[in-house]
């Protein structure tokens, strides 16, 4: 048994410092680790890349699991303790220099603090659906089956969470209330699962749009949030109506980003021909929804066109082919993390982790559960989208060039 765990956990944490790589060679890599037998007495090593490199952690009682051990690493950078809730004098509020920044609001009473305890240095998942199936598909594992879908809507809502927009994370304007935790939901690949008409004009319940509209409507508070990271000529396998459904995500709050046009592995491509599938995509959406703002990408397969950085970054953040620019914010990955807070000095927009939403070691149940253990992980809300909140202890790990204009409090 411990010898089982002891190997999971070192495929896990393989598989989260490797989130840059494609899914087969992740595989690839977590089979070579779990091919070695560790002895009983031997201390594990994990390089996560980005917490802390290196890190001894002695596998000395069978309580150790992985979730405690990636706890552990997380909690050494974001300052979290185990104190008891300080009786709090609030700091004056700092205000950044910037014309989108507001006037202070009234600072959080001690008992607010006290109870909600707001962390706005926390971790935030971006979840990753694929497939919504009506069945279940154990080999498939893009697959999620509608009742689990259903379950992670209720579950989040139980545990705290409210969806924001992309663009909300990325903008540092945070709009979960007091207490509540960010998520944000993102959708590959235009699949027809995800959004389906019924011969009579009506949305499929069971599609994903069909269950997260019967959410919203029984849990107003849970609002239709999210990105649809859209293939074109997919068009959710109902292409004649590929425009009209844009449009309607749109209108219910959600935004449309970039997947390519054919979901090629782009490490295989020229760069000419990387340009010419995101490009393409922008223009394709835009035709069909002149209203989206097209700023982001998801990688298809988490593959990035190069290994080298510096060009990964100038082939991805902007380009042009054929007449049409584009000019992506934010790239997001395959798997396998939540996200850092964006003020954090680690957080790169342009290698936004994300959290599968598929069970097992790094999926959507072993980070939920991860989080729920350890609540000092997450980010809290302080209620006000134009103030970040955090612990005096965190002070000096985050970047306040990174504020984007919000007001800083700190208790």
């Amino acid at each position: 048994m411990q010898e089982n765990r002891h190997r999971k956990a070192k495929i896990f944490f393989s598989i989260l410092s490797r989130h840059s790589y494609g899914i087969t060679e992740c595989k690839q890599k977590a089979s070579q680790i779990s091919s070695r037998k560790p002895t009983a007495n031997t201390p594990m090593t994990y390089p996560l890349k980005h917490t802390i490199a290196n890190v001894r952690i002695p596998m000395s009682t069978r309580h150790i699991a992985a979730a405690a051990l990636i706890t552990g690493t997380l909690v050494s950078v974001l300052g979290c303790h185990r104190k008891p809730a300080p009786q709090i004098s609030v700091a004056p509020v700092k205000v950044v220099g910037s014309k989108s920044a507001t006037p202070a609001p009234a600072p959080l009473t001690n008992d607010q603090v006290a109870q909600f305890q707001p962390n706005e240095a926390g971790l935030v998942p971006i979840l990753e659906y694929h497939s919504i199936d009506t069945v279940r598909r154990p080999k498939d594992p893009y697959s999620r089956y509608v009742d689990d879908f259903k379950k992670d809507l209720n579950r989040l809502y139980t545990e705290g969470y409210r969806p924001i927009s992309l663009s909300e994370y990325l903008n540092n304007r945070i709009t979960a209330a007091l207490g509540k935790s960010p998520v944000v939901f993102t959708f590959d690949d235009a699949r027809g699962s995800q959004f389906k008409y019924l011969p009579d004009g009506s949305i499929d319940p069971n599609c994903a749009i069909g269950v997260y509209q019967e959410f919203t409507r029984t849990h107003p508070d849970f609002p239709m949030r999210g990105t649809f990271y859209i293939l074109p000529r997919t068009g959710f396998e109902q292409p004649s109506d590929a425009a009209k459904k844009m449009q309607a995500l749109l209108t219910m709050g959600f935004e449309l980003g970039n997947h390519t046009i054919t979901h090629p592995n782009l490490r295989k491509l020229s760069d000419e021909k990387v340009r010419w599938e995101i490009a393409t995509c922008v223009a394709e959406i835009k035709r069909m929804a002149p209203s989206a703002v097209v700023d982001t990408l998801a990688l298809p397969m988490g593959i990035s066109p190069r290994k080298d950085k510096a060009q990964n970054l100038a082939l991805l953040a902007s380009g042009e082919s054929g007449g049409e620019k584009y000019t992506n914010r934010a790239v997001l990955m395959v798997g396998a993390e939540p996200a850092r807070c964006p003020e954090s000095p680690k957080f790169d927009p342009m290698r936004l982790p994300r959290v599968q939403a598929v069970e097992g070691m790094s999926g959507i149940t072993f980070h939920l559960d991860n989080l729920k253990a350890h609540p000092k992980l997450r980010y809290v809300s302080d209620g006000d989208p134009n103030t970040v909140t955090i612990p005096k202890s965190i002070e000096s790990r985050i970047d306040k060039t990174k504020l984007q204009g919000a007001n800083l409090r700190v208790y």
